[in-house]
């Protein structure tokens, strides 16, 4: 599958949206759309939290006709409507549910509606409750069933280099001069997102990190060395393989809720 058709082939209203987003975020909707084709199955209710449904595509592609795609709106009440991929002229070529409410308040499905959740670039943005929104996704996630998340790593190789050159390490710290939702509110480490997924419920299938977005410039590589030589002194306890720009998690609902509020996310 040559993901980058895929994704392009709705005629996208926006150009900006195009250039602006879904051309840089290539490369993660490649490792995404891997991790998607190992574990999901046609006959699989597919939900994507907090997306604005750059996925459907791929979905579509690999045969899955139940869709539910949910959009971030802070105080909204549910607003469920039957539509095409947002954003696109030909929307009726990829049919979705598309709803739209506070994702860090009470979601609007029954217990167990869903057998794969799609959580990608959604869990740095939340304020509030991270765990709140973890504990839905779990309710609305069949026993059994998929979840799969991906966030920006505060602890990767390029994050380190920020912290050594003196600037901040998270990938996207700035306030909006208009009221948004897209800023990075708090952004996590490797260990942290595992502890979370253990906690919320869910079993480990696969983790890792990569490097998604820019070439690495010839000091970030310096500071990969140095890391790589930190890792053998500390037999392993400073993780190099784990300093990749975007953590990418593949894990299944276990059972309930084990920790609602972690130690060390919360006060």
């Amino acid at each position: 599958m040559d993901i980058s058709e895929v994704i392009l082939a709705p005629k996208y209203i926006s150009r900006e949206y195009i250039d602006g987003y879904i051309k840089p975020h290539m490369r993660r909707f490649e490792v995404t759309s891997k991790l998607l084709e190992s574990a999901i199955k046609p006959s699989m209710q597919v939900i994507d939290v907090g997306s604005y449904g750059t996925l459907v595509p791929v979905l579509k592609t690999l045969a899955i006709k139940s869709i539910t795609v949910t959009q971030p709106a802070s105080g909204c009440n549910k607003q469920r409507v039957t539509c095409g991929l947002p954003d696109a002229h030909r929307g009726n070529d990829y049919p979705i549910h598309l709803d739209r409410f506070d994702l860090e308040g009470p979601f609007p499905y029954a217990d167990e509606s869903f057998d794969f959740v799609l959580f990608t670039e959604v869990l740095e943005h939340l304020a509030y409750d991270p765990m709140h929104t973890l504990s839905e996704i779990n309710r609305i996630t069949k026993t059994d069933g998929y979840l799969l998340v991906s966030t920006p790593n505060c602890a990767s190789t390029k994050a380190v280099f920020k912290i050594l050159m003196g600037r901040n390490p998270n990938f996207y710290p700035a306030y909006n001069r208009v009221p948004s939702l897209d800023r990075h509110n708090r952004e996590y480490t490797p260990r942290e997102v595992r502890e979370l997924l253990h906690f919320a419920g869910f079993n480990l299938e696969l983790f890792q990190t990569a490097d998604v977005y820019v070439e690495k410039p010839l000091a970030v590589q310096a500071v990969n060395l140095l890391l790589s030589l930190g890792s053998l002194c500390t037999l392993g306890a400073i993780r190099r393989h784990e300093r990749g720009d975007t953590i990418f998690a593949l894990c299944r609902k276990s059972g309930a809720v084990s920790e609602r509020y972690p130690s060390f996310l919360y006060a």
